[in-house]
């Protein structure tokens, strides 16, 4: 069995019995270890994303900030990395739910996101077009990457602004999102 898998499975058992000190050592080994032997752009996409994956160890707002910044490095990259794999798959009925769920989110966390308003809202624009372009790509397990990334990182903002918080939670953030990057990564 690969490498990722299993330190995908730690990281998130530790994250639903809140074990964060030991999180130190399991989730920056998560995207290098799923980079490896990646194309270039893909690459990159997943660097941006470990770099995130730090930034959120810490607490407080400049850890939400660098995150929130790589994070939206990495959307901008999967963007440019699943464009050539493009099967103009894409069209305004299967957009819909996708762009209703922005809308949606985003209006809902308007009166909550205070000072991150603008960067959360330029931010979530980034996530759903990484889960617009993987939805183009035709390819039924690299759109379900892009619609887990969704779910992950609605459950984090509900979280963080709306004090929304789901039993295990953090376990599920990163069920969903060590399952998105890998299958966005295929």
């Amino acid at each position: 069995m690969r490498l990722y898998p299993l330190l995908a499975l730690a990281d998130t058992a530790l994250a639903a019995t809140g074990r964060s000190r030991a999180r130190r050592v399991t989730k920056p080994l998560l995207m290098p270890t799923l980079l490896v032997g990646k194309d270039r752009p893909t690459q990159r996409a997943l660097a941006l994303g470990g770099l995130g994956d730090v930034a959120l160890l810490g607490s407080g707002d400049l850890a939400f900030t660098a995150g929130l910044g790589a994070f939206l490095g990495s959307h901008l990259a999967w963007i440019a990395a699943l464009r050539p794999r493009s099967r103009q798959a894409l069209t305004p009925m299967r957009a819909l739910p996708y762009l209703a769920a922005w809308a949606g989110l985003n209006g809902y966390l308007w009166s909550r996101t205070g000072k991150d308003r603008v960067p959360v809202l330029v931010y979530s624009t980034a996530l759903i077009g990484t889960a617009l372009a993987a939805l183009d790509t035709g390819d039924r397990a690299v759109a379900a990457g892009g619609a887990l990334f969704v779910a992950s990182d609605t459950l984090l903002a509900l979280e963080r602004f709306a004090h929304v918080e789901l039993p295990a939670h953090e376990g599920l953030v990163m069920a969903t999102y060590t399952s998105a990057q890998a299958l966005l990564a295929r």
